[in-house]
């Protein structure tokens, strides 16, 4: 770890200071919109909101839709027919710590089994077992000690340690489930 002291960062958290007001959506780029919106669909239960096609050129359509789980906003955009996909993984840290930007999808589930056989079912390739983090096998530095009730159950392990799992999904995005 470096010597950052986490707790003196000055951060003014008053709600004028605040430039940003929540997070909106997270956006993927896949190979197939109509694909993905079915595996994300049943591997993960989420919604569709909405589909749009849009034809910036002549002979160019690009597609994105939007898909929803409560308040996670997640829009899946039609890559460039010259984009390549993530590499195939030694395991799951290889690829988070292999390239800069957003590295996977963390979604919360109650319970973690379920939610591995609805993705199996729905093509998840799987990159990691179960595992557990807890408080005897993690090192965690907290700087805030009053956070919203909303990400509270990130704050710790409590006595029933976190059970995580990581998968991908056609287009080789990862998904990381995380039973809080």
């Amino acid at each position: 770890m470096n010597s950052l002291n986490y707790a003196k960062i000055d951060t003014d958290a008053s709600e004028s200071a605040r430039a940003v007001m929540g997070m909106d959506h997270v956006c993927i780029t896949v190979a197939d919109v109509d694909r993905s919106i079915e595996f994300y669909s049943k591997g993960l239960g989420l919604t569709l909101l909405r589909v749009s096609v849009l034809n910036p050129a002549p002979g160019t359509i690009y597609k994105n839709a939007y898909m929803y789980s409560g308040i996670f906003l997640l829009e899946l955009i039609t890559a460039d027919g010259m984009a390549t996909r993530p590499k195939n993984p030694k395991d799951w840290q290889d690829t988070m710590r292999g390239s800069i930007g957003i590295t996977h999808l963390g979604m919360r589930v109650k319970n973690l089994d379920l939610a591995i056989e609805k993705l199996k079912a729905a093509g998840a390739k799987t990159i990691s077992e179960p595992f557990e983090i807890s408080k005897a096998t993690s090192t965690i530095v907290y700087a805030a000690e009053e956070v919203d009730p909303k990400i509270s159950y990130a704050r710790r392990p409590g006595e029933k340690p976190w059970r995580i799992a990581v998968f991908s999904d056609p287009n080789g995005v990862i998904i990381e489930l995380v039973e809080r």
